[in-house]
């Protein structure tokens, strides 16, 4: 039965494509790709005269079942504009529609943005967390920066450079002066590999160009306690989640459990804050 093939590919440089790579996609007859502009310069560049399809977000189920029904005739490769397809990728649901229909699909590794930025980090990152984009709204990327906040383990996000000063201003109210590497145009010309904390950040980065990615150091090993939050803090965050979400949910006892859900605090905990403030 046909294979398929998740192509890992450079994320700036173009060098960086392994020669197994090169060998797979000079050899199938499909490559599906998110934006076929940026994926033909590379078939270009290794000599592949496959052809591309174009899948992207919303091609949705549909779409992947298409791709899923070219495996029939033979291999097929799919790839993203850079890194490792199906984290933070749209590929996900056509990888779920062939393991669903009985093919195998086999990796292809290579570069990922993620796994670049944590290796030059500096921190301990034998655990971390992956967040991609952050969100582009203001309260739905301060939530998330909470829950990173409540985490020991090491996170990882990505940013847009006209969202990257929202992104550090809520950062630094939130995670203080934790430390940060901000990796910025990894592999190309204009790399930069920037450590310090948001608000240096923000000095430093008054201008952003180019694609971000960003790596929150975890928690310290020793002292962890000495940074918990004090029942005052935890009940000011347990009111400031509550007042995000309390148009979503009708009754008080689903937004108690939205609300516990959303920061990990025991339900009865949360529940005592708010019924305090009725």
């Amino acid at each position: 039965m046909p294979t398929l093939y998740i192509v890992a590919t450079p994320i700036g440089n173009l060098d960086d494509l392994s020669l197994r790579a090169i060998e797979l996609l000079r050899s199938v007859s499909v490559v599906v790709a998110e934006d076929t502009r940026v994926t033909r310069k590379l078939l270009d560049r290794v000599e592949s005269t496959a052809r591309l399809i174009s899948f992207h977000r919303r091609s949705g189920e549909k779409g992947a079942e298409t791709i899923v029904r070219l495996l029939d005739d033979g291999d097929v490769a799919l790839v993203s504009d850079a890194g490792t397809p199906g984290v933070n990728d749209p590929g996900q649901a056509i990888v779920a529609a062939a393991i669903h229909r009985g093919h195998d699909v086999v990796p292809i590794p290579g570069a990922s943005s993620v796994m670049a930025a944590l290796s030059v980090c500096g921190f301990y990152a034998d655990q971390f967390a992956s967040y991609g984009f952050l969100p582009a709204n203001g309260s739905r990327r301060r939530r998330v920066l909470r829950q990173i906040a409540g985490q020991s383990m090491a996170a990882v996000m990505f940013e847009t450079p006209h969202r990257l000063r929202d992104a550090l201003a809520d950062t630094a109210e939130i995670l203080g002066d934790r430390h940060l590497v901000i990796c910025r145009e990894m592999t190309k010309m204009h790399e930069e590999i920037w450590r310090g904390t948001a608000d240096e950040a923000l000095l430093h980065f008054e201008k952003p160009r180019g694609e971000f990615v960003v790596v929150v150091a975890p928690l310290e090993r020793s002292g962890v306690g000495s940074q918990a939050m004090s029942a005052e803090d935890a009940e000011r965050e347990i009111l400031n989640i509550a007042a995000e979400l309390d148009d979503e949910y009708e009754s008080r006892r689903d937004l108690v459990d939205a609300v516990a859900a959303e920061i990990g605090y025991p339900r009865r905990q949360v529940y005592q804050v708010l019924h305090r403030q009725r």
